[in-house]
């Protein structure tokens, strides 16, 4: 009688590595392959089917491409036995190994390892104390990588993506240094914004005047505001303020403001910092301490108070149109005080005369339609000058560079990087003096902007913006109103 022929097994060599397991990465994904293919035919396990590989893919990962098409060749019936180096090849993630483990035994496959550790056959017992060790390994090394990062940050160093404004220093790594090319726009923003201008108006002028922005995604009113409230423009680091939620997902979560890592003068401030702190007084006070997101803003909005309690009016919509309500009324009721209720279209009738009669007076209107229209010609002629000056610091730290080369103090190499790095920022530079220079043959007449402006006033459309440059205060009486112009009529 003859005997059947024994059945030869059909092997999957599976190959795994990552930076997270490796962090010197001395072995390669083609080695370890290598490797078990020579375990196989040496051990005589069988024939090798296939071989599955994930490069560079972490084992807290439960999703790989190459383990999932094994997974999907087991369910056809490819495959008999499992090869791979250790068990950690297969998972880092305790529940996830043994899960996968569940999986092959449901499905009859035999899973070994090349460094004769397990062999599920025989093994089984002793599995979940080793995959435990091999999480526990990953979660060691995800809390060393995270205290690392944080004693970075701690000395100062700014780990990521320079923000718009700075760059990365080539000769000090992780310094920021100042980017002239970039920093005269966030300059003008701030300055912008002091003059009486909002976060909408700013980024419109920025996007219609073709100012270079974060990204190159073109201006809006977030960026402008996290460039008005980012302390980095201060030289202070602020960073940490996430973190993922752990090291088996990418999810990140922010974190409360006490537990940010701040840094006070680690590198060039961009602004002063008192006119950093204006910008902040500013900003509470034009949304009383309250973030305004999503909305556009009343007219009145941040400049219009209760004679008698002092606090912020708050807009309320009503049949005859927007009005304004004491706030300390709408919170605490009628023993805290009155409504002192006012529609805002007669406030805004005033101020909309007042500033007619002010446009009537020739040494007032040049300043005025500024305010309103864009910024000053002095500021336009700041500008212009702060870039000649960083044209000129430039092209002197050109010479200084061709000197130290010409000396030997720095390589060809490195000469070449730095100048390359200074010739793009003066590109950029006489670029926007360029964008300036046609701006001052197309300026409109002063007395066409002061048209447009009458014509805005006696139809009385007022903003916000307009009305924050033209009034400090509005302040609603029982009776009166006291209306408080930045610009006297004499």
């Amino acid at each position: 009688m003859t005997g059947q022929a024994a059945k030869t097994n059909r092997v999957a060599v599976y190959a795994r590595i990552s930076r997270d397991d490796n962090r010197e990465n001395f072995e390669s994904i083609e080695n370890q392959r290598d490797m078990l293919l020579e375990h196989a035919a040496v051990h005589r396990l069988g024939e090798v089917a296939a071989v599955y590989m994930d490069d560079n893919v972490s084992g807290s990962a439960i999703q790989r491409p190459g383990l999932d098409r094994m997974k999907e060749d087991i369910l056809k019936g490819m495959i008999d036995v499992v090869l791979v180096k250790d068990l950690s090849r297969l998972g880092r993630n305790n529940a996830g190994t043994l899960q996968l483990l569940d999986f092959f035994e449901e499905h009859g496959i035999r899973v070994l390892t090349a460094d004769g550790r397990f062999d599920s056959l025989v093994d089984n017992d002793m599995v979940g104390i080793e995959t435990w060790v091999n999480e526990r390994y990953v979660r060691d090394i995800s809390r060393k990588i995270r205290a690392s990062l944080r004693f970075k940050i701690q000395k100062g160093e700014y780990l990521g993506k320079a923000p718009f404004g700075y760059r990365k220093s080539c000769i000090e790594k992780n310094r920021l240094v100042i980017d002239e090319s970039e920093a005269y726009i966030v300059r003008l923003i701030y300055r912008l914004y002091l003059s009486g201008m909002g976060y909408t108006a700013i980024s419109k002028y920025l996007e219609e005047k073709g100012y270079g922005s974060p990204g190159n995604k073109g201006w809006n009113r977030i960026t402008v505001r996290r460039i008005l409230c980012s302390r980095v423009y201060i030289g202070d680091t602020v960073q940490g303020v996430s973190e993922k939620v752990s090291f088996k997902s990418k999810k990140t979560r922010r974190l409360p403001e006490g537990r940010w890592v701040i840094t006070e003068g680690t590198h060039e401030a961009l602004i002063p910092r008192e006119m950093f702190d204006r910008v902040q007084e500013l900003r509470l006070g034009r949304t009383g301490g309250r973030k305004v997101q999503g909305r556009q803003r009343h007219v009145l909005s941040g400049i219009i108070f209760c004679g008698g309690c002092g606090s912020a009016m708050y807009a309320r919509k009503r049949s005859g149109g927007t009005a304004y309500v004491c706030g300390n009324y709408c919170r605490n009721g009628r023993n805290a005080c009155t409504s002192h209720f006012i529609y805002e279209h007669e406030i805004v009738g005033h101020i909309c005369s007042e500033l007619q009669a002010l446009f009537r007076k020739e040494e007032e209107l040049e300043k005025l339609s500024e305010e309103f229209c864009g910024p000053k010609t002095t500021e336009q002629s700041q500008v212009w000058d702060d870039i000649g000056a960083q044209m000129e610091n430039m092209r002197r730290r050109q010479e200084m560079l061709y000197k130290d080369r010409l000396t030997g103090r720095i390589s060809g190499q490195l000469f070449d990087k730095m100048n390359q790095q200074l010739e793009r920022h003066m590109a950029a530079l006489e670029s926007e003096r360029e964008k300036l220079r046609r701006e001052y043959a197309r300026s409109s007449d002063i007395s066409l902007l002061a048209g447009i402006i009458r014509g805005r006033l006696e139809k009385g459309d007022l903003t916000n913006e307009m009305a924050s440059s033209a009034v400090r205060s509005v302040i609603v009486h029982d009776r009166s109103v006291t209306i408080d112009l930045k610009y006297k009529i004499t």
